[in-house]
């Protein structure tokens, strides 16, 4: 039988449409009601914008009300039947087994209303294949239960093995086994530990609205005066982003817990928006470790699980399965879900030092380059200060190289990058999809190379996926081969796995 939307769909959904015509219809009635009104189309005792926003506003609610009455779903053994359309009637058929994931999301108001959003994702979809917003808790939960025992029952009837009358084996049902829980003491040191990018945009609304009150202040100042104001500025503006991203991250992620229920990870999270989603095992394709240059001072580390598909409130294609752990306990929470070994890491070639060094050299040049045209040309400024930075340059180039590297442990390609934000990513062989030889003008010049193994994950073509950064020509030509060698055994086309395989390693780093 065809269930249709909870009936709070209608106010909370044509509520803020209407409220967001409203104010238009009301804009654009006293943009166009004295010219109507000059050449005598409208009354001048009508208020134009209060008419154009009440119709506007009812014809939201209006549109939201046949939404409601012609939206249906219905849940079968084998797909998820969807008819929905105002202006044009769609008929959708999802089956089951493509179904990647089943995600809900409350917001507070919604918990206390008792309704829940509900979006799913197929294997390979960039972005949501059908949303229900919105639905009551328990028809939230039976849609999230019923697919997955539904898709778990298919994809056991097509691989299990059968009994001697040929009929499959029942799935038994499976309990939820907690993986991990972030306590109150995690999450607030993964708060501040952590820094969203994201919130340096606020620097640009923060500085126009500020800069009207503090020029009477600062104008006809000295320059070092005015050196010492900014610094300052910039010093409070570097805190103030630094305290608003550790208070997204604390709400983003109150509550976080991570379980196991047969082969799928759930994970919930969030204290003003909840999440509860889920992510089938047999999907992943890359595991990510993550650590900033403060998690590693703590010896903290963070883990992310790219899928094949789109999730809401994942970040690009990547569901945060551990936020914050020690590194030891993160790597054995890791091995759970992708049984890989030690991992053990190549470095770049020794050339590639030296191209870090000159290529730090040359921008270190070109900014006092500027700088000097700035204290020539507009006002002065102590140029000559970014000498300082030429001694860096070494210590710069040498932990950039540091915390790069690549590796090949049994079942899986691992590669390693980053100084700021080092992220280990780990892929196995059988989720390789594509195998990238890339070498810039300037590589070829220094006689390397750069490997991207790349996967199905929806992350990787943001993240550009697992790379072997700057590796010498030949080194790159044999990581190539053995990938796709390792990839071909992995689908049991080749059966030697040392068939084409590299000799003469060069020695390895332990992570």
């Amino acid at each position: 039988m065809a269930s249709k939307l909870h009936p709070l769909s209608v106010p909370i959904r044509g509520g803020g449409r209407a409220l967001g015509l409203a104010v238009a219809g009301s804009v654009l009635g006293s943009m166009v009601q004295e010219p109507l009104r000059a050449m005598d189309i409208a009354p001048r005792w009508v208020p134009l914008g209060l008419v154009l926003a009440v119709l506007f506003g009812l014809g939201a609610i209006g549109y939201e009300i046949l939404r409601y009455r012609v939206f249906t779903y219905e849940l079968t053994e084998e797909t998820l039947n969807l008819e929905s359309g105002v202006l044009y009637r769609r008929e959708r058929e999802i089956p089951l087994g493509r179904v990647q994931n089943v995600d809900m999301t409350r917001s507070i108001v919604q918990r206390a209303l008792g309704i829940a959003a509900v979006d799913i994702e197929t294997a390979g979809g960039q972005s949501t294949e059908a949303s229900f917003k919105y639905v009551s808790l328990a028809e939230a939960k039976r849609l999230q239960e019923g697919i997955r025992t539904r898709k778990q029952r298919i994809e056991s009837e097509t691989t299990a093995e059968s009994d001697e009358e040929g009929v499959s084996r029942p799935t038994p049902e499976a309990e939820a086994e907690t993986l991990f829980a972030l306590d109150d003491e995690s999450l607030v040191l993964y708060s501040l530990l952590s820094f969203d990018p994201r919130m340096l945009t606020v620097l640009f609304v923060i500085v126009p609205t500020l800069s009207p009150f503090v020029s009477p202040y600062i104008e006809g100042q000295g320059m070092a005066v005015l050196l010492g104001i900014g610094f300052f500025l910039l010093v409070l503006a570097a805190l103030g982003v630094w305290l608003m991203s550790a208070f997204a991250r604390f709400i983003g992620y109150y509550g976080f817990t991570l379980t196991r229920v047969g082969e799928e990870l759930r994970y919930e999270r969030g204290l003003l928006q909840r999440y509860d989603g889920s992510v089938p095992e047999d999907k992943i394709q890359t595991i990510v470790i993550e650590e900033n240059m403060l998690m590693r001072y703590f010896d903290y580390a963070s883990l992310s699980i790219e899928t094949a598909g789109y999730g809401p409130g994942a970040e690009n294609g990547s569901e945060s399965a551990v936020p914050l752990a020690r590194r030891a306990d993160l790597l054995e929470l890791a091995r759970n879900v992708e049984a890989f070994g030690e991992l053990e890491f190549e470095r770049p070639a020794p050339e590639a030092r030296r191209r870090y060094t000159v290529r730090y050299a040359i921008g270190v040049t070109a900014l006092i380059a500027i700088a000097l045209v700035v204290s020539r040309q507009l006002t002065p400024i102590p140029w000559y200060g970014i000498v300082v930075l030429y001694p860096l340059v070494p210590f710069a180039a040498r932990k950039k190289w540091q915390h790069r590297g690549w590796g090949l442990p049994d079942g899986y390609i691992v590669t390693r990058n980053g100084f700021w934000r080092r992220q280990t990513h780990v892929v196995p062989n059988f989720r390789v999809q594509t195998i990238i030889d890339s070498r810039t003008i300037f590589q070829r010049r220094w006689q390397i190379g750069t490997v991207v193994v790349d996967t199905a994950s929806s992350g990787g073509l943001v993240s550009q996926g697992a790379q072997a950064i700057d590796i010498p020509d030949g080194r790159a030509d044999t990581l190539r081969e053995d990938v796709e060698n390792r990839f071909l055994v992995a689908l049991g086309i080749y059966s030697d796995p040392d068939k084409n395989a590299s000799e003469n390693q060069p020695e390895t780093e332990r992570f």
